[in-house]
């Protein structure tokens, strides 16, 4: 818990290995997700960053370790105390029946309703706000099938934030997103983090992580290989070592709050 009473979702020296798989995708694995705080996890693919998510979130158990929601193993919290406390956003998932954009970022309201309880004011309300904090609200009536994938994530995001929830974890959230919506994306991130949430996403985008993120989780080959401010997890040796090619790091020309940021440039292997 933090000082003022708020959970902390810790997950406590995490190892997991996958059926058939010889090498475990994240070992003796430490973190904890703050509140006014967003982690970024990163690293290459294999990394085991999608397999920490799952266990943070309680699909999957650990094998060794625990996670902890506040004082409380996560695994003591019914489905329903899960959704009201975790927000989770997914690379991806499929839907078997046809819905609206509005119909699937209300199902994010109903972990605060009873059972046949319907949905009042207040419960549209909040559906609306993150329609429109997500800008998808334009496409509110249409099918999700419908939708390009970039739109289908921002209301998958929407979904979440309709859930309320003071701990908000997202798998690739700007996968197929454009420029702006990327930039967007981590812009709302932002600020959902100084509204008091903790976040942590998952993301192949060093240089957003960055400028974005307080702090950064490099893992390779399921280790915690770095942690720490992004000027002190981004260094050329750290990152060429995990992902095995050679870049420059230059900071960021600003203006912005991000001025001075580490940013990656991959190169060519005839370069300099």
């Amino acid at each position: 818990m933090t000082a003022d009473g708020r959970p902390v979702l810790q997950g406590l020296g995490l190892t997991f290995t996958h059926p058939r798989a010889e090498e475990p995708a994240v070992r003796d694995i430490s973190v904890a997700v703050n509140p006014e705080q967003l982690l970024a996890v990163v690293g290459p693919n294999g990394g085991g960053k999608t397999t920490l998510l799952r266990l943070l979130t309680g699909s999957l158990a650990p094998q060794q370790g625990e996670v902890r929601l506040g004082d409380q193993p996560l695994g003591e919290l019914d489905d329903r105390e899960r959704a009201r406390a975790l927000a989770v956003v997914p690379q991806s998932e499929f839907s078997p029946f046809p819905v609206t954009v509005r119909e699937m970022v209300g199902m994010g309201r109903y972990a605060h309703l009873g059972p046949w309880e319907r949905t009042g004011a207040h419960d549209r309300a909040v559906v609306e706000r993150a329609l429109e904090r997500c800008a998808v609200a334009e496409f509110a009536e249409r099918q999700l099938g419908e939708l390009s994938g970039g739109e289908r994530q921002r209301a998958r995001i929407a979904r979440a934030l309709a859930q309320e929830a003071p701990t908000l974890l997202l798998d690739e959230p700007s996968a197929g997103l454009d420029l702006r919506y990327r930039m967007e994306l981590f812009h709302l991130l932002r600020e959902l983090r100084a509204e008091g949430l903790a976040v942590l996403v998952i993301t192949h985008d060093l240089n957003l992580a960055a400028r974005f993120a307080d702090r950064l989780l490099l893992l390779d080959r399921g280790r915690a290989t770095a942690r720490g401010a992004p000027e002190d997890v981004l260094s050329r040796e750290a990152l060429e070592a995990v992902y095995e090619w050679p870049l420059r790091l230059v900071p960021h020309p600003g203006p912005g709050s991000d001025t001075g940021a580490p940013q990656t440039i991959p190169l060519r292997r005839d370069d300099p």
